[in-house]
């Protein structure tokens, strides 16, 4: 199964991580609230990330569930699990919900590729676990985390339970197209920044910009917004 990939942001709000290419392949990141990379979506690092960017509203909110069973027999548990899946998926669509999983990148999930999903423990003896993402568009101006996490949980506590089979859910997210795609716009940020503190020294001073051509970050700026960055520095020096 080909997976595209996905970058989702994880979303501490006080209240409490791309564009599509195709149908079947997207590319998605989910944003944190703390700085990451695009080598890995959970890779977080303190306190050093640049004041230059690009600030952009996400495009949706996503949230994590959690399908679990905890019965005895291996095979049950499998049985169980894809049973309940089934029925998220199917209510899912009759709410307006999109699901999104994969184990390298995310997808759009359906009834047709949900069985090729990675099955991995709950984390407690006789007890496994298939993850998926909820999300719903970031739009509007009156677009709320509150409000989309109240919206998701509410879709899950519907889901009918096979056997021993529940749901669970995680913290409300971002996540943004491609971000790749903004990485002209960071650029423009840092040259107009440089040339204004340039300009304060006077005409006969220029600037030189050193390290655009390192990783794209992003991170968490608001409820509803990612900054994206660029590691750089600049050197102010006479012509």
């Amino acid at each position: 199964m080909k997976f595209g990939k996905i970058l989702l942001v994880a979303a501490t709000f006080a209240l409490t991580l791309p564009v599509p290419v195709s149908a079947q392949d997207e590319n998605v990141v989910v944003v944190t609230g703390q700085r990451s990379d695009r080598s890995s979506n959970f890779q977080y690092y303190d306190d050093d990330q640049s004041a230059i960017g690009f600030t952009r509203k996400a495009d949706y909110f996503v949230k994590p569930i959690y399908v679990n069973s905890d019965s005895r027999g291996a095979d049950l548990r499998r049985d169980e699990l894809f049973s309940m899946l089934r029925a998220t998926i199917e209510q899912a669509n009759r709410d307006g919900i999109s699901l999104i999983a994969g184990d390298y990148g995310l997808r759009k999930l359906t009834l047709e590729n949900m069985e090729k999903l990675s099955v991995r423990s709950g984390g407690r003896p006789d007890t496994s676990r298939v993850t998926i993402y909820a999300r719903l568009p970031v739009s509007g101006e009156d677009a709320r985390a509150s409000l989309a996490n109240e919206r998701i949980e509410t879709f899950a506590k519907g889901i009918p339970v096979t056997g021993r089979s529940f749901l669970q859910t995680g913290s409300i997210s971002l996540a943004i197209d491609d971000p790749d795609q903004y990485r002209i716009d960071v650029v423009r940020a840092v040259a107009a920044e440089s040339r204004r503190y340039a300009s304060l020294f006077g005409s006969d001073y220029g600037v030189e910009i050193r390290g655009l051509d390192s990783e794209l970050f992003w991170q968490q700026a608001s409820e509803t917004e990612v900054f994206l960055y660029i590691s750089h520095s600049f050197v102010i020096s006479p012509k």
